[in-house]
């Protein structure tokens, strides 16, 4: 009887002493972190009062509260980009704009210059010829994909992220776009590190570029079937179903234990943007 009870002790106090040591693993804020994805849109005037200078504010409100430790914007021209980071001094921004240097829309990465450091980092063309300003297949405009290599300075981990835009017309342009991304990470030998591939893809999961990205990349939305709201695009319509959705972060040799689209408007009611950003909470 002794003994049965030494060895039920042992047994529960073996069993605490692992539930202890895993859950200290998996909440260790060096083996954490939390990405995200936003399309913040552009500056423009036709969008009256839902201009950028009555979101900016809102929008470095949410990056602040969430605190991602990595985070892609599409659509910053480079005002809106001067803007953020004056305003995120913990961030150093990486990529070009999209007609080259610091001209046109960045689809820019912001990482946390105290977690990570950069060993390398490229903006490409989406089209037939990735090394320079270029308009791909049935593209409106010139599309890219910024990546940046990173590693971690508290553990020395390596991730590589990619941030991009897809074409809002082409639709061969979309799926080529995915070919350009894929080629791009097996020629640089990325495919058995942790990768993250996010952005604005203008693409529903039933399209053909999401079906081809989910064939050999894990869409992060899928660890939860309770994600609420479903979309991410609101057209910056007060009343929006959000039922589109279009924004993604897709991951490979990730964990992913965390998802949410983030659906606060403004104090005064109005949307930050015509899109919702994309978070995960990721262990690698």
């Amino acid at each position: 009887m002794l003994a049965q009870i030494f060895m039920n002790k042992t047994k529960f106090f073996l069993n605490l002493t692992i539930l202890f040591f895993a859950f200290k693993s998996y909440s260790n804020p060096s083996d954490t972190l939390n990405i995200m994805t936003y399309n913040i849109r552009l500056d423009v005037k036709s969008d009256g009062v839902n201009q950028w200078n009555n979101r900016k504010e809102g929008i470095v409100s949410i990056i602040k509260e969430e605190k991602p430790d990595v985070f892609g914007i599409q659509e910053g021209l480079p005002h809106q980009i001067d803007y953020l980071s004056n305003q995120l001094d913990e961030y150093t921004v990486i990529g070009e704009g999209r007609d080259g240097g610091n001209n046109g829309e960045y689809s820019a990465i912001y990482y946390k210059n105290k977690k990570f450091k950069l060993l390398k980092t490229e903006t490409f063309w989406l089209s037939e010829t990735p090394e320079y300003p270029s308009i791909g297949w049935d593209a409106a405009l010139n599309r890219i994909a910024t990546v940046g290599v990173f590693v971690t300075v508290n553990s020395n981990k390596k991730m590589i992220v990619y941030n991009s835009h897809f074409d809002h017309i082409g639709k061969v342009s979309r799926e080529k776009s995915v070919n350009v991304i894929l080629n791009h990470i097996s020629e640089n030998d990325f495919t058995n590190h942790p990768i993250v591939v996010m952005g604005d893809f203008n693409a529903a999961p039933e399209d053909i570029p999401i079906k081809l990205l989910s064939k050999y990349l894990d869409d992060s939305f899928n660890i939860s079937s309770k994600n609420k709201p479903q979309g991410t695009f609101n057209a910056f319509e007060l009343k929006s179903k959000l039922t589109k959705r279009i924004d993604y972060i897709f991951t490979k040799n990730i964990e992913v234990f965390k998802f949410k689209h983030i659906h606060k408007k403004l104090p005064n009611t109005l949307w930050p943007s015509d899109h919702l950003p994309v978070f995960i909470s990721v262990s690698l």
